[in-house]
Parts: structure tokens; C-alpha cells; sequence
């Protein structure tokens, strides 16, 4: 083996090995920033509105009655007749249309949305009743008015003041896609997003975190409460 082989299988063994030692650092934070409680102020307004959490496992939503919609938003977007809840989700464009199931995911997409500069969208879904895997948070008006300035101001807006709706049709009759700010990353994925909702409604939630555990495990009687005890018991 000639010393120009040998040193470009160093480099390689190097390369993948600082990789791992990213992944590795980078799973560490994320569990231990998820797993931090936020602690906000008390709040002396009365909490009378509910909005909800969902979660697909991977992903997290914010839903609101649509009776506690900003009007100016509600007007501009397309809700279907009978339509008693919104969901709002935030995340990477084209992962979001090349993705509508997990089966569709592929290794190039996924990279572009968490390692490249790359536009993100809203995905707004319709729904017509509540379900009993949806999480429920209680706010004042106050919480939900913050709450209200948090989402619309995720939209991206055309010149004219309307929301700049993608040409996407969405995966059903029921949902749609709006441009947003910002770029996607690993830094910043849909469920930080959902999380710094929650900070901003003063909300008791995790630190930070990328996943959906992070912010479920810090709702009462949250799905993964049993994970976040049984990390402390036993860790990972």
C-alpha cells in the first residue's frame, strides 16, 4: 500500500469518525435540552381557551378552535365549510411535498432539509371534531392573542398583504401549504418551532428540543411521560 493510499484512508477514517463524534454529541444535547424544563412566570389572567398538541411521532402540530383565529388570518386561509379546528406545522418545503408518508423519505431529502440552506412552509390541516390523542393545553386570551401573532407571523406574505400560498395542492382536501421565513436545519426542525410556540404562550416545556418527546413529555399527562421517568430512572 503506497503512502498517498494510506493517507487518504486516514482522512476517510478521520472524516467518519469526527462524524460520529457529532452525531453522538448532538443526541446527547438534544436528550438532555429536551428533557430541561422551561420554568415561565405565573400568569394571573384565567386560563378559558384550549388549543392542542398532536403528534404523528416524528412531527408536532398546533391546533386551534377556529373560532380562536385571528379573523385577518382566518380570512385569508382556505378552510373548508364546517371546519371546527385548525392544525398549524412548520417545516422544510420539500420535505414536506416529497414526503406526504414516511415510506416516500430519501436519503437525499432529508439531507438537503437538515444540513443545507433550504425554504420551509405551513402546513394547515382542517378538522372537523377532536380526537383523544390530541394533547390539551389551557390559555387566557392573552396566551392565545401571543399565540395568534406567533403563527401568522410564520407566514411569508405577498406584496399585497395575503399569505403566499404554495401551488401544492396538499396531500388531501383538507390540508394546505403556505411559504414561511427562515431555513429548515437540524438546529431548527418543525418541533423547535412548536416548542418555541409554547415558550412564547409561557407554556412549561423543554429548553429545546428537536423531537417530539421533548415537548410531549413536559404536557400534563403527556404520551411519553413514561419515557422522560424512565430515562431518569434508568437512562438510555
Amino acid at each position: 500500500m503506497n503512502k498517498t493510499v494510506k493517507i487518504l484512508l486516514k482522512i476517510i477514517k478521520t472524516f467518519f469518525l469526527s462524524l460520529f463524534a457529532l452525531i453522538i454529541t448532538y443526541m446527547f444535547f438534544a436528550v438532555l435540552f429536551s428533557i430541561l424544563p422551561t420554568h415561565p412566570p405565573e400568569r394571573s389572567c384565567i386560563p378559558v381557551k384550549n388549543i392542542y398538541i398532536t403528534s404523528n411521532g416524528v412531527h408536532l402540530d398546533i391546533i386551534i378552535p377556529v373560532g380562536d383565529i385571528k379573523k385577518d388570518l382566518l380570512k385569508k386561509l382556505d378552510i373548508l365549510p364546517g371546519t371546527e379546528y385548525v392544525s398549524f406545522g412548520w417545516g422544510d418545503k420539500e420535505f414536506y411535498i416529497k414526503t406526504p408518508a414516511w415510506s416516500d423519505l430519501t436519503f437525499p431529502v432529508a439531507f438537503r432539509a437538515l444540513f443545507l440552506k433550504s425554504n420551509t412552509a405551513v402546513h394547515v390541516t382542517c378538522y372537523f371534531q377532536t380526537y383523544d390523542f390530541w394533547k390539551k393545553i389551557n390559555l387566557c386570551q392573552e396566551q392565545l392573542n401571543t399565540l395568534n401573532d406567533y403563527i401568522e407571523n410564520s407566514f411569508k406574505k405577498t406584496n399585497d398583504g395575503d399569505l403566499s400560498k404554495l401551488s401544492f395542492p396538499g396531500y388531501t382536501e383538507y390540508d394546505s401549504f403556505y411559504n414561511s421565513h427562515r431555513s429548515f436545519s437540524i438546529f431548527r426542525t418543525c418541533n423547535v418551532w412548536t416548542n418555541n410556540a409554547l415558550k412564547e404562550i409561557g407554556i412549561k416545556t423543554s429548553v429545546w428540543s428537536p423531537f417530539t418527546f421533548g415537548v410531549l413529555c413536559h404536557l400534563k399527562d403527556g404520551k411519553d411521560v413514561n419515557f422522560l421517568k424512565k430515562f431518569q430512572k434508568d437512562g438510555i
